[in-house]
């Protein structure tokens, strides 16, 4: 097995990947305003990066692991139109994995697990995350 762990990779392709698509920047602006940690006052709506997990899940020849990552939209639009917008277009630039996938890390498969929207204890930010989940291997071909 290799001792390379995929996870800073995958984090810094999907960052190039979201900054880079034009539907997401149509929504969060350009340039794209996806945060690790949001400025003290934020320009609405934007995007920040939650938990990655990451799980071994492969075998004595296979490096394969499960990349579980958290994204968080915010909006303080009127209504969940926004979120509702922003949800679609991050989830379809997420479908577009093969961008992602980078030697000798390959993508095996990708797939939101759930979208949620809910109010902000504020009472006036609405919040949207979506839940994601990346299989990879660094399995060398033989």
């Amino acid at each position: 097995m290799s001792n390379l762990h995929p996870a800073r990779e995958i984090a810094q392709a999907l960052h190039s990947l979201l900054s880079s698509d034009v539907a997401v920047q149509a929504i969060l602006g350009t340039p794209a305003r996806l945060y690790d940690n949001p400025p003290e006052d934020p320009v609405f709506p934007y995007m920040t990066y939650g938990p990655m997990r990451s799980s071994d899940i492969g075998g004595d020849e296979a490096d394969i692991q499960t990349h579980t990552l958290t994204l968080h939209l915010w909006s303080r639009y009127g209504g969940r139109a926004e979120v509702i917008d922003a949800i679609s277009v991050v989830t379809s630039a997420l479908g577009q994995h093969q961008s992602i996938s980078d030697d000798p890390i390959q993508i095996v498969r990708s797939q939101v697990l759930y979208t949620d929207i809910f109010r902000d204890p504020d009472g006036q930010t609405l919040h949207g995350l979506i839940r994601f989940l990346l299989t990879t291997d660094q399995t060398p071909e033989t």
